[in-house]
């Protein structure tokens, strides 16, 4: 048991946890296709991840969608090795622990997953959530340790939009109710080893709830002509984690502005973000971290894909949509630094999706 929980203490409970470096944005849930397009969504938020983008978008929902089962499972790149090296390493002897440790210094171990089944409609949206993301950080050569930073969030979103001057401008709020578990600790190597190091992690797993509001809006404007082409624009502005945004013990969720823009031509959308407009993300003041940026392309009623920059970063995705199964890919990178461009952790995302 005891090397199961220094391996991967969030498994236990995956859908109910999850852990973030410090200077990792906190977020209950990213979404992939957003995430495909450089997180630049504000302005388009056109589906489910309008309840965690835009309430707005929800006014541009062109279809009903029920779907029963949606579970996305994402690795970090060197997650893997750490997890298969750990599972090797004797948690009752001091020496193999450190080394192990050692051999990780400076490394950032990531694993998530999610699991939101959903219903929309135009200018309506509800979905169940619960997502975990895992993050292990290895520090100090000399007397190695092992920081544990975990949050994790399960709950429900309900958001509505309205339209209005003959629909070019979308008004929309949402709201979520979160339960929040998270943890941040460093362990050091007598720790881990010890008997009680299970007894240990539980006892320092803090616990908290919260209903959090989202409102916004996006203005549209239509045909307008370049050349030979029409071409529509968007605006969006969102203010999102109002109220609700103190998770009692658990960490909190940081509220923040955000605005968007959006250009669609034929079938391609061109989309750029800036998140925390009003600087109230109180983690760091770096505007690359901030900066979105990012395209789609719809080939049909099959294939659709995406890229983008996010913080920085290439991001890339795929769509494979079988009417009653929906497959995603991607894959992005986080900044787990302070600023964009210092260190980065490439990551990998794969989603399924059952309904009709």
């Amino acid at each position: 048991m005891k090397k199961l929980l220094f391996c991967f203490p969030v498994l236990a409970f995956i859908l109910f946890s999850s852990a973030l470096h410090a200077v990792e944005y906190s977020s209950i849930y990213k979404g992939i296709r957003p995430l495909g397009m450089g997180g630049a969504f504000v302005a388009v938020s056109n589906d489910q991840n309008a309840l965690f983008y835009n309430p707005a978008g929800l006014s541009f929902i062109e279809q009903r969608r029920l779907i029963l089962l949606s579970v996305e499972a994402e690795l970090g790149q060197g997650a893997y090795d750490a997890y298969t090296d750990a599972l090797d390493v004797d948690t009752d002897n001091e020496q193999e622990v450190a080394e192990f440790l050692r051999e990780y210094i400076g490394d950032y171990s990531h694993a998530a997953a999610a699991v939101f089944p959903y219903y929309i409609r135009p200018h309506f949206a509800f979905g169940i959530f619960s997502s975990a993301k895992t993050n292990f950080i290895a520090r100090n050569f000399q007397y190695p340790s092992l920081i544990i930073d975990s949050t994790g969030d399960a709950g429900a979103a309900i958001g509505y939009a309205h339209s209005l001057l003959d629909d070019d401008l979308s008004i929309g709020a949402s709201l979520k109710y979160v339960v929040r578990k998270s943890i941040n600790e460093e362990y050091t190597v007598p720790d881990i080893t010890s008997d009680n190091f299970d007894d240990m992690v539980d006892d320092d797993v803090q616990d908290g709830s919260g209903t959090l509001l989202d409102v916004g809006v996006i203005y549209r404007f239509r045909d307008v002509t370049i050349g030979q082409k029409n071409v529509d624009f968007q605006v969006g502005l969102s203010a999102n984690n109002l109220i609700g945004s103190d998770m009692g013990d658990a960490r909190d969720l940081e509220e923040h502005i955000d605005i968007g823009f959006a250009v669609y031509v034929d079938s391609w959308v061109f989309a750029l973000d800036y998140v925390d407009v009003a600087g109230m993300i109180d983690d760091d003041d770096d505007p690359g971290k901030r900066l979105r940026i990012g395209a789609e392309y719809d080939f049909g009623n099959l294939f659709t894909v995406r890229a983008g920059f996010y913080q920085g970063y290439l991001t890339l995705g795929l769509e494979i949509d079988a009417k009653y199964v929906q497959l995603d890919l991607l894959t992005y990178a986080e900044e787990v630094g302070t600023y964009a461009g210092q260190m980065d952790d490439r990551r990998y995302v794969i989603g399924l999706k059952f309904g009709f």
